[in-house]
């Protein structure tokens, strides 16, 4: 990078209420960073990025395959940091896999955050409206917490 601007490419998956988006949205806007779909993302161009964020909603209890697919994909990383984020009905962390699966290819993962969303009927009481305001702030916050 240059001048000591950090360039920081954030990935996302979101495929049913857009709560995911939202929260890329909001970690983008605090970063200054790019924001793409995974759909229109492939391996080469998280090269030039110092960071890459790396987002899904949680579906099935785990991440979206076309973004472990990304990431399965990518040749071994030397020095470039990534972080997790994900939007889920339940309170539990699932990107566990991800995580292990970014460091298997040599990122350093410098951070994770996690927002409830809303995805099934199941749910509609506990997650209604979610992620609110609270949330896009908290995911703020998370992103002016992150090394750079």
């Amino acid at each position: 990078s240059t001048i000591g601007v950090m360039k920081t490419l954030v990935v996302y998956s979101s495929k049913h209420h857009m709560n995911t988006e939202k929260t890329a949205l909001a970690i983008g806007a605090e970063l200054g960073a790019d924001v793409k779909k995974v759909d229109g993302v492939h391996s080469g161009d998280l090269d030039v990025y110092d960071l890459v964020g790396f987002g899904s909603g949680i579906n099935g209890f785990t991440v979206h395959p076309e973004l472990t697919d990304l990431v399965a994909g990518l040749p071994e990383r030397k020095r470039q940091r990534a972080f997790v984020f994900s939007t889920c009905a339940s309170n539990k962390d699932w990107t566990g896999k991800l995580r292990m699966q970014l460091a298997a290819k040599g990122f350093d993962v410098v951070g994770e955050f996690h927002c409830p969303g809303l995805w099934t009927p199941l749910f509609l009481k506990v997650r209604k409206g979610h992620p609110d305001s609270i949330d896009v702030e908290s995911a703020r916050a998370f992103a002016r917490g992150l090394p750079h």
